[in-house]
């Protein structure tokens, strides 16, 4: 018992506050008793003197003797004799409680006493507990308390008005509660707290009463069952092993009639005893006594009640009665049992059904969760309790029984749903059968009401109260999934629910319910799918692949289910032919008799047991029957409660010879299952029948004391021919009690009759008869399918689910509860199978309310559903479901095309090959919105806000999208998606059609910018690219309040858009920019793949019509650059970039399309050959065919902008490349475009470097092929200098002229660069390998740069040829061994058409000396010829000394000076060239040389008569005449 604390009395001592409350009743009994014969005063000294003495036992004695005296006030009597007691005490802790407590206590407990007199005592009563009175210091107060809590439950007075009566009765409930919640209601008994709940319970009950004392009651009620099973929280179930039979009958404890109070007119004084723990005969007895019992009258009853309240008083043995707790926890719940099953439903009225239902549900949400740790606690709510639920759920249409039906049943599956999978099954089963309209099979067939109309009301009652199953348990589907679905013997329950609630949660389903059903339902639907996204936070999808390698063994279970299914079918039908087929599939290990057995004994829920029981019993099947029979244990248990046992598993068949089989092969195994101890083996003496049927009351008490003594189950033991007697007569025994022809029941007397001499040719034990004669009674045993299709259809379903609970074992139910024990990955693993079979209901169900959702919260919650939804399937790769909601989610968009086509239904997924069961209905976006179908045409017209500069195109995509919301959220939610995806292998390559339908369509529409890969165009340097032209183009002026210009009006004859056009048209612009087209689609990295490429390119219009005239070039563009960029990053993707090279130079082909177009797809052709090997051919073609073709198109203009030049880098780039180098170096349509460009001074430079560093320094890139291209591209550069001839020119004016000249040559980086064109080309003759007309090609371009009129250009041309002549060429060279040859092929060159000019005007006359003379002054004007002379007399010189020139090579000198002797200064010149020849010569030993036939033909010089010296003075003018 637990320490309770009293609690301070306060300032008025505890005596003085009991003699007030006896001063108070002593007047009150005055004043109204009936007892008039006597006054106070005579009833003070009716007793004699010796009361006023101070003896204790004398006033004891006084005050027993005042209550047996009829003729005197024992009441007045009583109250006044505790005031006397009390008088002269100071406290009251030597005062027994139960004698303080017996004045009050009797005036509650008599029927004579009024009404107002006992609410008086109650206000006593109610005084003393609250001021703390009787407390634990108090002598015998568990008694008083005890006592008190007695006569409280037995309070009787005179009736009057019926509010006043029930205000006494008021006080009474009240008090009884007060006492129970106070500390001290621990010291209540069982048996008193049952009372207790009788009392309360009737009147609570009781219609008759008013409704403030019924509605108290029932408070109260809630109060003490809260109060009862919280008990449980503090009692230590021990796990003793003990097996136990769910044999007991439920209807016992029932609620007896509300007799507390008055007993007027119509009422009956009857109280009901408790009949539980009676045996079979003591039963039968007082039935038949109590038809017999005569009314008592009053005064009966209140003698009755004073000998009675005498016989109480010295009741000391009722503190050793423990404390109340379990014993009427099981008593209470068999209380509330009995209010609300079927049988009792006439008896009871629906708010007594009600209320016992909602009392049931408390003490579940109390303690549910200790009822599993006592087997007949738990029994009481999985079979009895339960069941009664389903009858109500499945029978009633009342909503106010119903509502706590369901309520009951879910509080049930929320905290026992671990415990109670057969019948939640069962329940939800036909909970949905009602929702949808169906009923199962064989309610349809036993019950002639099966098809009954289920009300709005009740289908709506339905969804509300189980709706609360997934909204608290966040893995409810997931558990249920696991408990069901997966197991071979359950129904798939799960994925019936989430069927089901797809149903129902569409809107056409509120017709056959109410408009409340769906959205509770959707809300379920929901519920899961967010459940699943927030379970696949915890993983990515690599993760999950990577750990979902390994088997789970209980998936493996479900994909065999369907397998398992078909075999149990087979079998059903014939077990000759299921038991091979299961044994095929491996459901039974081998045809061995022991694993077949075991098969049977574990797999019985769809394998029918009549025919198991067919195959047991099977003559040949012994060894099989044998097998079964040795898996069952039996020890310790009753031959009954082994056969309740056995029959769970099969139906005993109808012939005796296969009943003879079973029970004979069971015989034995129960004896061998027992063990017998033959230590305690008790022989049962003979007893005649007369012993055990006198009606003396002391003699059975005494003989049931002595079997008592020997009740012990290990004192039986019967052998195997025993057991098989008492077996057919336990099946006998069920017929005969159960089977409603049987007119006449066999009695208990009969029964052990019929089995003398039958225990080991001795009588089985009385008791042990009883047992079973009396389980028999109670529980009938039902065997499988015993009443299947028949009326009692509902009674055979419920007993074939709960068979397999028959038998229990203290501590053997524990949680098993599968989601708490999963991993992250083994969670997923279950969500993956249910959304694969419920996936696709659930999104067709979530885009069909949103298409016809009024309600924009809605329609938000259900597209963020449809959103995780996708990414759901994309994470378990469900490829097809997956395009199916984004190829329905484009549509409503209104951005594809109404001709794009949905053929992802046609595509398979290497993943989805278990699909079949999936069935996905397309939806058709037509019907999201009907604001916008009937829009009239609008032309696309770009609107340019003055002030701000934005452009709003309007048109009619523009306006369509800009009044659906629906459609703005799917456009939102689509890209959304799209930008999330991280598998480009799941999407189809109809969903990539559809999205680059909807890009194009924006593009085309001006809603989207075209400049996707700015980064690609800055690195081509090709510009923006172009956007589709505007059908109309319109200022939007603010000052003339929003009206806009009529020029396009004007022009088009149309109408300006309205302004709802124009706000439509914002909103697509606002949402479009909200999505992030282009980013979401190019901006995921996972999305760029093969497949998008190959749709881009796919998309590309071939041809230019009428309809895509406005958009024809600019589109076309837009995909080819865009696939390029792709292409560019999908660097492998060789296939993709050689077909686009195709499409470009067919491109190029087509006629009609603008010079900046072509231009363009150069560069972008350019690119592609740089990157792709093996393009020789497209890169000649590139070349040839149309930078050298096409002048029209490539012109200096081109090549000087940004574009061109970096067209031009990239020409040069590809000699990087070690695939194209050779090709191109060697190719002279890439030479002519260098020789082309090069003389553009903005390119000159990028050419000169790229010569200067590829080739020259590098000579390994210098060919036989390319060397003449190579150097005629250095005399063009070289030759570009020549521009720096004006400045010269004007600078030498402006020295003339004598003005200063501040400022640079502004051309001087040309001439530098010229002047290193000069150098690179000098230096060529270092080369080893240079060819005879390669070192004259060499020689003649330096020659040729000598004639530059650029002072600067002609004279470093004139000093590198002189230095490439002498220094860098070493004679014979090439073929070349004469000097004459170098002189001819070079300076000699420059000056031959003047010689020839003079040459062939010698037969002339005098007109051809003079043209001579004209054509050499005009010469010697023009070029350097002065310089030109002087380089060739140093170079004259150098082979001279060299010893290789000739006479002949100083004649060619000689003639050459000879015709430009009038220019001034040559003749000076040669005359210094001739003095150093001579000088040269006789350093060298050559004057006494013989002459050469040349020298003698110079007669002038031979002639001369003048001295050596002076004859070299006058060599020249000789020379001169003689030439």
């Amino acid at each position: 018992m637990s320490k309770v604390h009293p609690v301070n009395t306060g300032a008025v001592d505890p005596v003085t506050i009991v003699i007030k409350e006896c001063i108070n009743l002593s007047t009150a009994i005055r004043k109204y008793t009936k007892y008039s014969s006597q006054s106070g005063v005579a009833a003070l000294l009716s007793g004699g003197s010796e009361i006023f003495s101070n003896q204790d036992d004398s006033l004891a004695n006084t005050f027993n003797n005042l209550t047996m005296n009829k003729n005197n006030d024992p009441f007045l009597s009583g109250f006044i004799q505790l005031r006397l007691m009390l008088n002269k005490i100071d406290n009251l802790d030597d005062i027994d409680s139960l004698t303080l407590l017996q004045p009050f206590l009797l005036i509650v407990s008599t029927s004579s006493i009024s009404g107002y007199i006992t609410s008086l005592a109650l206000d006593s009563l109610q005084r003393f507990f609250m001021l703390n009175i009787i407390n634990e210091k108090s002598k015998n107060y568990v008694a008083a308390y005890r006592e008190a809590m007695n006569a409280l439950t037995h309070c009787r007075f005179e009736g009057s008005q019926q509010t006043s009566d029930d205000s006494v009765l008021l006080k009474v409930v009240i008090l009884l509660n007060s006492i129970i919640e106070s500390p001290y209601g621990e010291c209540i008994s069982d048996s008193i707290m049952y009372d207790v709940v009788q009392t309360i319970m009737s009147l609570a009950c009781n219609k008759r009463r008013t409704e403030v004392l019924r509605k108290a009651a029932e408070s109260i009620m809630m109060s003490i069952t809260v109060k009862i099973f919280s008990k449980l929280e503090d009692i230590k179930f021990e796990d003793l092993g003990q097996k136990y039979i769910n044999d007991e009958s439920y209807s016992k404890d029932n609620l007896k009639d509300d007799t507390i109070g008055t007993t007027g007119d119509g009422d009956t004084v009857s109280v009901k005893s408790d009949n539980s723990n009676l045996s079979t005969t003591e039963n039968v007895g007082e039935s038949n006594n109590d038809d017999n019992k005569e009314p008592e009258t009053i005064e009966d009853h209140e003698e009755i009640t004073i000998e009675q309240y005498e016989i109480k008083e010295p009741k000391v043995l009722d503190i050793f009665e423990p404390n109340y707790g379990l014993p009427v926890v099981k008593q209470y719940l068999n209380l509330l049992l009995s209010l609300i099953v079927p049988e009792n439903q006439t008896k009871h009225t629906n708010s007594t059904r009600i209320f016992g239902l909602q009392l049931i549900n408390t003490a579940v949400e109390i303690a549910g969760d200790k009822f599993p740790l006592d087997p007949r606690l738990f029994s009481l709510i999985s079979d009895p309790i339960f069941k009664c639920v389903l009858f109500i759920i499945q029978n009633t249409n009342k909503l106010s029984l119903l509502q706590p039906a369901l309520q009951l049943f879910t509080t049930l599956v929320i905290i026992l749903g671990d415990y109670l999978p057969m019948q939640i099954e069962l329940t939800l089963t036909h909970i949905f059968s009602m929702l949808l309209g169906t009923e199962t099979k064989e309610a349809a067939a036993g019950n002639s009401d099966a098809q009954r109309r289920i009300p709005s009301a009740v289908k709506e009652l339905l969804i509300e109260q189980i709706s609360i199953l997934w909204t608290r348990s966040p893995s409810f589907f997931t558990s249920t999934f696991i408990k069901f679905d997966c197991n071979l013997d359950r129904a798939d329950v799960s994925l019936s629910f989430l069927k089901a609630l797809s149903k129902l949660s569409l809107p056409e389903s509120a017709a056959a319910t109410t408009e409340s059903v769906p959205p509770i339902c959707l809300e379920g639907l929901v519920s899961l799918i967010d459940d699943m996204h927030d379970h696949m936070q915890t993983l990515t999808k690599e993760e999950y692949q990577k750990a979902n390698i390994s088997e789970n063994p209980i998936l493996k279970q479900r994909e065999r289910k369907t397998e398992f299914i078909k075999c149990a079918t087979a079998f059903n039908e014939k077990a000759k032919k299921g038991i091979p087929l299961l044994i095929e599939k491996g459901f039974i290990p081998s045809d061995s008799d022991k694993d077949i057995a075991a098969f049977l004994f574990e797999n019985n829920s769809l394998i029918n047991k009549k025919t198991i029981g067919l195959l047991l019993c099977d003559p040949k099947r012994t060894p099989l029957l044998q097998e079964f029979i040795s898996l069952f244990d039996f020890k310790d248990l009753r031959v009954d409660e082994a056969i309740r046992i056995l029959l769970t598993k099969f139906r005993l068949p109808g012939e005796s010879q296969q009943i003879e089989r079973i029970v004979e092969a069971f015989s034995k195994g129960y004896v061998a299952s027992q063990k017998y101890d033959p230590s305690k083996l008790v022989e049962v003496p003979d007893k005649k029948p007369t012993d055990q049927s006198t009606e003396d009351g002391a003699q059975p008490q005494e003989k049931e004391v002595e079997e008592e003594e020997v009740e012990d189950l290990a004192s039986v033991q019967p052998d195997a021919d025993s057991v098989f007697v008492l077996s057919y007569s336990i099946i006998m025994l069920n017929t005969d009690l159960h089977n409603p022809q049987v007119k006449e029941h066999m009695s208990f007397a009969d029964y052990s009759g019929n089995l003398k001499g039958c225990c080991n040719e001795k009588d089985f034990p009385r008791w042990y008869l009883d047992k079973i004669y009396v389980s028999i009674r109670d529980k009938e045993i039902v065997m499988p399918e015993e009443h299947h299709g028949n009326e009692k259809w509902f009674e055979d379903a419920w007993n074939n689910l709960i068979s397999s609970a028959a038998v229990m074992t203290d501590g053997a139910l524990t949680s098993k509860n599968p989601v708490a024990d999963l991993n992250s990955t083994d969670l997923l693993r279950f969500d993956r199978v249910i959304f694969k079979h419920t996936g696709a209901n659930i999104v067709n169900t979530f885009f069909k309310i949103y298409l016809i959702a009024s309600d924009d919260h809605i329609t938000s919650r259900m597209l963020t559903s449809l959103d995780k939804c996708a990414y759901i399937a994309a994470f378990f790769n469900f490829k097809k479901l997956y395009n199916d909601i984004l190829n329905s989610i484009a549509k409503i968009t209104s951005l594809v095309n109404s001709n794009g086509t949905n053929n992802s239904a046609k595509e398979s997924s290497v993943d989805d090959k278990t699909q079949e069961d999936i069935s996905y209905e397309t939806n058709d976006s037509t019907t999201v919105d009907n604001s916008y179908i009937d829009i009239d045409s609008i032309p696309l017209v770009e609107i340019t806000d003055q002030e701000t500069g934005k452009k709003i195109p309007v048109s009619n995509q523009a306006v369509r999208l800009g009044r659906s919301f629906k459609s703005q959220l799917c456009t939102i939610i689509f890209f959304r998606i799209i930008s999330q995806t991280k598998d480009a292998d799941i999407i189809s390559t109809d969903l990539w059609g559809n999205i680059i339908r909807m890009l194009l369509n924006l593009y085309e529409n001006l809603l989207v910018s075209p400049d996707i890969f700015p980064d690609l165009q800055q690195r081509l340097v090709i510009g923006n690219l172009p956007k589709p032209l505007s059908e109309i183009s319109i200022t939007k002026n603010h000052e003339n309040r929003g009206l806009f210009s009529t020029f396009a009006s004007y022009l088009k004859g149309d109408e300006e858009p309205t302004d709802d056009e124009i706000d439509a048209s914002t909103k697509a612009l606002d949402c479009i920019q909200s999505s992030n087209v282009a980013g979401s689609i190019f901006g995921n990295e996972n999305l760029l793949n093969p497949v998008l490429i190959k749709t881009l390119m796919s998309s590309i219009k071939p041809q230019r019509n009428a309809e895509n005239n406005r958009y024809f070039e600019p589109e076309l563009l837009f995909l080819v650059e865009v696939s390029i960029a792709l292409i560019l990053f999908c660097k492998d993707e060789k296939q993709s970039g050689v077909a686009m090279l195709d499409k470009l130079f067919e491109f190029s082909k087509m006629s009609g399309i603008t010079k900046r177009t072509v231009r363009r797809l150069i560069t972008y052709k350019l690119l592609l050959i740089s990157v792709i090997e093996g393009q020789e051919s497209r890169l000649d073609q590139l070349i040839n065919e149309e930078l050298l073709a096409k002048n029209e198109v490539y012109t200096r203009k081109y090549f000087t902008t940004d574009q061109g030049k970096e067209l031009l880098r990239r020409l040069l780039e590809l000699t990087d490349i070690p695939n194209y180098s050779a090709y191109v170096l060697k190719n002279e349509g890439f030479w002519r475009v260098l020789r082309m460009v090069a003389a553009m001074s903005e390119n000159t430079e990028m050419i000169f470097n790229f010569l200067n560093t590829k080739i020259i320094r590098d000579g390994a890139h210098l060919t036989p092929d390319n060397f003449m291209l190579v150097l005629g591209l250095l005399d063009e550069i070289s030759s570009i200098g020549a521009v720096g001839s004006r400045w010269e020119q004007e600078y030498n004016q402006s020295v003339k002229s004598g003005h200063k000249v501040d400022r640079e040559n502004p051309y001087q980086h040309v001439v530098e660069l010229s002047l290193k064109s000069i150098n690179s080309t000098a230096h060529l003759v270092e080369l080893a390998t240079l060819t005879h007309n390669e070192v004259i090609a060499i020689v003649q371009a330096l020659a040729h740069q000598c004639i530059n009129p650029c002072e600067q250009i002609h004279k470093y041309a004139l000093s590198s040829l002189e230095v490439a002549l002498t220094e860098n060429i070493t004679l014979p060279l090439a073929g070349i061994s004469s000097v004459e040859e170098l002189l001819d092929n070079s300076l000699l060159t420059l000056l031959k058409p003047v010689e020839n000019s003079a040459a062939g005007t010698e037969a002339d006359g005098k007109d051809s000396d003079s043209q001579k003379k004209k054509s050499t002054t005009a010469a010697a004007s023009t070029m350097p010829v002065l310089e030109i002379l002087g380089t060739i007399s140093h170079v004259y010189l150098y082979y001279l000394r060299q010893g290789t020139s000739s006479n002949e090579t100083f004649m060619k000198v000689l003639n050459i000076y000879n015709e430009y002797l009038e220019t001034p200064g040559v003749e000076t010149q040669l005359q210094t060239m001739i003095t150093e020849k001579k000088a040269l010569e006789r350093e060298l030993g050559l004057a006494s040389r013989p002459e050469t036939p040349s020298e003698t033909q110079t007669p002038s010089l031979d002639a001369s008569p003048v001295p050596e010296a002076p004859l070299q003075e006058t060599d020249e003018p000789a020379a001169t005449e003689s030439a």
